[in-house]
């Protein structure tokens, strides 16, 4: 039995965006071709409202399928090296062996307060990296480690990943300054950087706040039995690290003074976000410089340091590519055509619909076009032209779009097979894609509720 489930754990995310790069690479035989004119505006490429028409058929042919691949490891080469970097960043501090004490100490104290007030610290953390950093991708290294003391804690991977990636992903989805969605709509829709943040920041709290409590009842009865696990039987035997052994052991000053670089390090990248827009290279500079001082101060030496970095920088090294293979699909989606006949196709069945009728369909015209195009600042760049024109022809405000925009994009990650990230999170939580749609499936309903609830608050108030 343990055999058989072993083998059923989950198909490999490679195996799944291949496939789903062949589906749209075959397509582009059949669907029916049409372009939009696009013109350069402020340094952004804008689709002309209303001037799609015909072109000439672009099917893929085999060679540019094979082509795309590459061709989409170098379109996402930036968030590529900012996971690797944040990889080597992470194991820095692993082999100090200042993350490891310090986990301990987190361990112990959950003796005291309890493995719920735990958790919730976590859950709370990396809300606040995906609600403010808009942070996605980037975490992937930190999720092994988030789930080895979940396991630690009496918990499953499934918890592990939650509090973690689904949480930060969902901070995400409803943040109040996301520069890769709501930046780039607000750009677009010719709207003040992250205004109306207001409406958005609530929803952050409503949103993370059923999150948490849904994952709480959930822990809570796997701990209490562990049969009642989703993923009960599937060996997480990698994932464990054995904390029980550092529990009375005390942290050098050098460990000590690490930890504090490796908290400043997070300061100063969210500081640079928030105040200068840094973007991924900025980042993986950061993170760069906090993973070298921090090998230095905690006495791993040059060579020590340098052998760290490179070893988790391999380690991230399949998250990355899944990403890149991941932009393969839109390099195929773009080189077959295939991208604004969709685009015209959705545009065009919002017509007529009442306000709040037509933001829920941007809402779910964005759900979608995320399984096609998962990219969220991609994705706007190519939809946001049309709905900004067509929501003022229909009577929704420009910040109402682009919250249903932002919603749809977000709450869309969690569930697409076509998302690279997703697919990754759970390979290295071990946890297979049906299992997690069992988990995910009443939650989403819920979040989708609320967003809707939303949206028809922001008719309501005429949000601006």
């Amino acid at each position: 039995m343990e055999k058989v489930k072993k083998k059923s754990s989950g198909m490999n995310p490679f195996v799944i965006l291949f496939a789903v790069m062949l589906v749209c690479a075959v397509t582009s035989y059949f669907i029916s071709p049409g372009a939009f004119e696009r013109v350069e505006e402020n340094g952004r490429t804008m689709v002309v409202e209303g001037s799609f028409h015909e072109v000439e058929r672009t099917p893929v042919s085999i060679g540019n399928f094979f082509l795309a691949i590459p061709q989409g490891l170098v379109g996402a080469a930036s968030i590529m090296f900012l996971v690797m970097l944040v990889g080597g960043f992470v194991q820095v501090y692993l082999d100090t062996g200042a993350l490891d004490k310090g986990i301990s100490k987190i361990l112990r104290a959950s003796d005291k307060f309890g493995s719920p007030v735990v958790l919730l610290i976590i859950m709370l953390l990396f809300s606040a990296i995906g609600g403010f950093l808009g942070w996605a991708e980037q975490i992937i290294p930190f999720v092994p480690i988030i789930v080895s003391i979940c396991l630690a804690l009496g918990y499953d991977t499934v918890v592990g990943m939650a509090s973690s990636a689904f949480v930060c992903m969902m901070g995400f989805a409803v943040s109040p300054t996301n520069v890769y969605t709501v930046g780039i709509s607000h750009e677009i829709a010719e709207l003040p950087m992250f205004s109306g943040m207001w409406l958005r920041l609530i929803a952050l709290v409503v949103v993370e706040t059923v999150i948490m409590i849904y994952i709480l009842i959930y822990a809570a009865r796997v701990k209490k039995d562990p049969s009642k696990s989703i993923v009960y039987g599937i060996d997480n035997g990698s994932l464990k690290r054995d904390y029980s052994s550092l529990k009375d052991s005390r942290m050098t000053k050098h460990q000590i003074l690490a930890l504090i670089i490796f908290g400043i390090t997070f300061v100063v990248a969210i500081f640079g976000v928030l105040n200068y827009s840094w973007e991924m290279d900025q980042l993986s500079a950061v993170f760069l410089a906090g993973g070298l001082l921090g090998g230095l101060v905690g006495h791993l030496g040059v060579n020590g340091t340098t052998g760290s970095i490179v070893k988790g920088a391999k380690g991230a090294v399949d998250g990355a590519l899944v990403i890149g293979l991941a932009r393969a699909i839109q390099v195929i989606m773009t080189q077959g055509g295939l991208i604004d006949p969709i685009i015209n196709f959705f545009s065009k069945s919002l017509g007529g619909l009442s306000p709040w009728l037509a933001a829920i369909g941007i809402f779910v015209v964005t759900l979608l076009a995320d399984g096609l195009i998962p990219s969220g600042s991609g994705k706007a760049i190519a939809i946001m032209p049309i709905l900004i024109p067509l929501a003022d022809m229909i009577g929704v405000t420009r910040q109402t779009a682009t919250l249903a925009y932002q919603f749809g994009d977000g709450f869309a990650n969690m569930y697409w097979f076509t998302n690279g990230t997703l697919l990754i999170f759970l390979a290295v939580s071990k946890i297979p894609l049906r299992k997690w749609y069992k988990f995910l499936w009443p939650l989403q309903i819920v979040l989708t509720v609320i967003a809707i609830a939303f949206l028809g608050i922001a008719i309501a108030t005429n949000y601006q």
